[in-house]
């Protein structure tokens, strides 16, 4: 995966790595000053600022691991005008920001050498910062201790993701989607004839960990009003998926809609069980809903729709009750109301992973995960495989496991299938597949949720789902040199989590595959 992406992940970190972080020595141990001979540290804090010339900066190098990521954070307590600042790392720039006010930065940076050569540095000249609690630790995964929160992976680290209540649901495989929405943590104005207040709440822990989100309350007086965001960024006919990250304030109901198309389109939520539902209200043909808790009193609440007008936009309205859907005369009491967080708007029949954005558009590529036949001892003549895997979406078509070369052709899969695609062997079906490949189509699944797979190849192959009927064909050679999952390389991505994955240099018996796959 070419950019970062996020997922719902245990989440700790190893020891402190810096000496004098917090400058609490009221001086530059341990860190060394460069092109600033007026720098100073005092009450804690350092105080730099670029005269002319090259930048000022404080650096410290560290002994790290190259390949682990890092999580390096510092606070910016004042500044004096607009700065240009840095972090790098002796090799190039890993982040820069224009800072106009004081800010806590935090980024997430995968170490390439085993010397991390930190340096904070202000080019622009004229400016002073000052810089407090500098911090670099490396970020643990999975670990037993974990925290759950919304992690937003650097570039090609695979995403495990969990549920809620810390299991496992597995290696999450995602296609390539973008995030419409241009500035996901903003929930943008509010609109209609109530009174809507829109406020800034940093106290309130958001899914990722952080501090703050949106909290959007509504006076003691009647009348609909909403917050939402007005934009165009559609395609007629298209199907979208809107979601975004809610928690009750006092406040449990809410209906999202989609208005500015023909009519318009809503989904109702209850954030105090998880309940969710479509009004009674006929211009909501084809529309769906869904809520998932995603832990600390938060739940990520979608809408999918077909685009009917070239501008259809989001909005959040508060409803009464769970009872009363009358949105036009709801009366708030000033205080009670939800926190809101992370916006997307994307193409696609149901919600992927949040892509952050911060005022454009961003694409996260898709997953590729893949691994060399010979590091697992691959037996071409004879072999088995079973995977046990999560699908959000009924009646997907994916490619779990392809066993290829460089060219799909004459390539070993192990496919889970839509309703029309049954069966075992070479298949041509409208006009997708190249009557040379060897499919292994095991079955329909009429819903979401965990299925287990399991080919087995040698003297013939054979194929099964969920512990069922074995489905058999003729056996191919392909002497593939990586096996490929979640998708095929030149196509069929998978939306998915991989929960487990076996492989076996011989041909298990069909006892066996139905015993493991059962």
């Amino acid at each position: 995966r070419a950019s970062g992406g996020t997922a719902l992940r245990k989440i700790s970190y190893g020891n402190e790595l810096l000496t004098n972080g917090d400058f609490a020595t009221n001086d530059f141990t341990s860190w060394s000053v460069s092109n600033d001979p007026n720098a100073t540290a005092s009450s804690g804090a350092a105080n730099i600022g670029k005269l002319s010339g090259d930048a000022a900066g404080i650096q410290q190098t560290l002994t790290v691991v190259s390949g682990q990521v890092y999580k390096v954070e510092f606070d910016i307590t004042s500044v004096t005008g607009s700065s240009l600042v840095q972090l790098r790392d002796g090799l190039g720039t890993i982040w820069q920001e224009t800072i106009t006010a004081p800010t806590s930065v935090v980024v997430y940076y995968t170490e390439t050498t085993t010397q991390l050569g930190l340096n904070i540095r202000s080019r622009t000249d004229g400016v002073r910062i000052t810089i407090d609690n500098v911090s670099v630790k490396e970020v643990l995964y999975d670990q037993p201790d974990g925290t759950l929160q919304l992690f937003n992976s650097p570039a090609n680290v695979p995403r495990i993701e969990y549920d809620a209540t810390g299991a496992v649901k597995g290696l999450l495989i995602e296609e390539a989607r973008t995030n419409l929405y241009p500035t996901s943590t903003d929930t943008w104005n509010a609109y209609g004839n109530g009174s809507h207040v829109k406020t800034v709440d940093s106290s309130v822990v958001n899914p990722t960990g952080a501090y703050g989100s949106d909290k959007i309350t509504q006076t003691n007086n009647f009348g609909y009003s909403y917050v939402g965001y007005h934009g165009s960024y559609s395609t007629v006919g298209t199907t979208e998926t809107y979601s975004v990250y809610l928690k009750s304030a006092g406040h449990n109901h809410v209906r999202l809609r989609m208005s500015n198309m023909a009519g318009y389109v809503n989904y109702d939520f209850d954030l105090s069980n998880g309940n969710s539902s479509l009004p009674d209200i006929a211009i909501n043909s084809g529309a769906t809903g869904h809520i998932e808790d995603v832990g600390n009193g938060w739940w990520r609440c979608s809408v999918t729709y077909t685009v009917t007008l070239a501008n259809p936009y989001p909005s959040i309205f508060l409803m009464p009750s769970a009872d009363n859907f009358n949105i036009t005369q709801f009366q708030g009491d000033g205080t009670s109301g939800v926190y809101m967080w992370g916006h997307q708007i994307e193409a696609g029949a149901f919600p992927t992973s949040l892509i952050p954005t911060s005022g454009s558009t961003a694409t996260r590529a898709k997953d590729v995960a893949q691994i060399p036949t010979s590091a697992f001892g691959y037996n071409n003549d004879k072999g088995s495989l079973v995977i046990d895997v999560l699908t959000p979406v009924a009646d997907q078509l994916m490619a779990l496991a392809h066993f290829h070369t460089n060219s799909y052709l004459n390539s070993r899969a192990l496919w889970k299938s839509s309703p029309n695609l049954n069966g075992v062997g070479n298949q041509y079906v409208n006009n997708i597949y190249d009557s040379s490949i060897t499919l292994y189509v095991v079955g329909q699944q009429t819903q979401a949720g965990y299925t287990k797979l399991g080919l087995s190849y040698g003297d013939s192959e054979r194929a099964v789902k969920d512990g069922g009927t074995v489905a058999s064909g003729t056996s191919r050679y392909p002497n593939p040199t990586r096996l490929h999952l979640g998708g095929r390389e030149n196509g069929f991505q998978s939306q998915c989590w991989i929960k487990s994955i076996q492989y076996y240099p011989r041909q298990l018996t069909d006892t066996q595959l139905q015993e493991l796959t059962t």
